[in-house]
Formats: structure tokens, C-alpha cells, sequence
């Protein structure tokens, strides 16, 4: 009876528990008094308002602002208890935001500025990212294999010349765009999308199969594709390359300070 007792996983919660309390006890015993100051400083107030009143929209009132303190003083408490306990070590949340804080350590130093020559190199190896594709303008007529016996049968011999008014109810606009072909093929699929960008303006294509079902569709405008120059989109470079700067600071980082260990994977 004894040992079955001793299994029962609530008996297991409350030994634990008890000993929690107990460590805890023993702790709180030994600890000096300078251990238990907790000092809210004028900054800690000030910065504490501030989170309020980019989450609000507002600077919070003396009795928000006391209610703030209360709840970070309350926090500091239990964080610090539960530290003393070694309840963060362990945790794979805690170890995963200490590492978040340390990489925002090094995202928040200042990237030095580029030269115009290092931002014109930096864009000529990714001019293609800059491009815009060509983009249309499609109307499509629908036809459900849900509600016809042949949709694709109906589509070939339905006359368009007032289409607006032929085929069934779609989900979706009847008129897409202006699109690239990309967008086109992530919502309608590669057939939709290879007949929308084969198809000569204003002429009905043959039917089409997309995952909803059977398409006509038409190309009524077309935006060529644009290759700017690095003058046109110089802003956009600059902000790209400053953003790929930071990670590459961030990656070096992690590997200096990784480089300061002697990692050994156990097998």
C-alpha cells in the first residue's frame, strides 16, 4: 500500500512543493538585509512611464503610474525569489530571451555610414532585387464544377461579349490586378498563371484550370517591367544595406563570443 502511495504522481507535486517551500525558507533565512533592498529609481519610474505611453498613446496618471510601480516592484520580488531558487536555470524560455537581449545589445551600436561607391557595388550584386516585374491587369469569368456536369465544356462555348454577366458566382473579384506573375500563381496556381501572362491584351483565353475551377479570362492592361536605376531607388538600398549590415554584425558576434569556448558535443 505504502509504495503505491509513493507512485501517485500528486504525492510526487506535493514533496516537491514542500521542498520548494522549505529551500525557499532556508534562504530567506540567511539572506542580509541588503540582499532584500529593492530601489526604484527616478530612471526605472521614468522608463516604466515611457513603455506605458508607447503602448497607450498617453502619459499615465498618478494613479496608473503608482499602479505601475506596484506591479514592477511585485515582478522584481518574484524574478529575484525565483533566481535565488535557480528556477531560471534550465529554461529553455529564459535561456532563449537572455540570448534575444544580448542581440539586441548589438543591434542597438550605430552602423557606420557607407561610401556612395560601397552602396553602388552593394546594389549592382543585387540589382534583381530592385526590379518590378510586369504586372496585369485580368478579368476571368468562373465556372463552378460543383454546380455543372462539363465546366470546362460550358466555358468553351460560352459567349463573353457580355461577360460580366456569364458564368457563376466567384469568391474573389472577377477582376485582379494590377498583379504580378508571382501573386497571380500563389492565389489561382500555374496554369491560371501562365495563361493570364501568355495571353494577349483583350483576347479570352481557353479555358483554364486554377484549384477553384474553370477559368476565361482576359489581359485588359499590362505595366511593363521596370529596371531602375540605383539613383531611383537609393533610399531603398541604403535602408537594405544598413539592415544587412546589422545582421552581419549580429552573426559575427555570436561567433566571437562562441569562439571564446571550448565546445564539446558528447556522443
Amino acid at each position: 500500500m505504502s509504495r503505491k502511495i509513493l507512485r501517485d504522481p500528486l504525492i510526487h507535486f506535493l514533496l516537491f512543493g514542500a521542498a520548494l517551500f522549505a529551500a525557499h525558507a532556508v534562504w530567506s533565512h540567511f539572506v542580509t538585509r541588503a540582499d532584500r533592498q529593492l530601489v526604484v529609481d527616478t530612471r526605472e519610474i521614468a522608463r516604466q512611464s515611457d513603455l506605458f505611453t508607447i503602448e497607450n498613446g498617453r502619459a499615465p496618471s498618478d494613479a496608473e503610474l503608482q499602479g505601475i510601480i506596484v506591479a514592477y516592484v511585485e515582478e522584481e520580488v518574484l524574478a529575484r525569489d525565483a533566481q535565488a531558487l535557480g528556477l531560471d536555470q534550465d529554461d529553455t524560455v529564459v535561456r532563449r530571451r537572455l540570448a534575444q537581449k544580448m542581440r539586441l545589445l548589438t543591434d542597438a551600436g550605430i552602423i557606420p555610414a557607407p561610401s556612395e561607391a560601397e552602396l553602388q557595388a552593394w546594389y549592382a550584386d543585387r540589382q534583381a532585387d530592385y526590379v518590378q516585374p510586369e504586372r496585369r491587369t485580368i478579368q476571368h469569368v468562373f465556372f463552378s464544377d460543383d454546380r455543372r456536369d462539363d465546366a470546362k465544356a460550358d466555358a468553351a462555348a460560352a459567349d463573353l461579349s457580355d461577360w460580366s454577366r456569364v458564368g457563376d458566382p466567384f469568391i474573389i473579384a472577377r477582376q485582379l490586378g494590377p498583379v504580378d506573375r508571382i501573386k497571380v500563381q500563389q492565389d489561382y496556381g500555374g496554369a491560371f498563371a501562365s495563361a493570364a501572362f501568355a495571353t494577349d491584351a483583350d483576347l479570352w483565353s481557353d479555358p483554364v484550370r486554377s484549384p477553384f475551377g474553370i477559368h476565361r479570362l482576359r489581359v485588359i492592361d499590362v505595366d511593363p517591367m521596370i529596371e531602375p536605376g540605383f539613383a531611383d531607388v537609393r533610399d531603398s538600398v541604403l535602408s537594405d544595406w544598413m539592415e544587412d549590415a546589422r545582421r552581419a554584425r549580429a552573426l559575427q558576434m555570436v561567433r566571437d563570443r562562441v569562439a571564446k569556448y571550448d565546445v564539446i558535443v558528447e556522443e
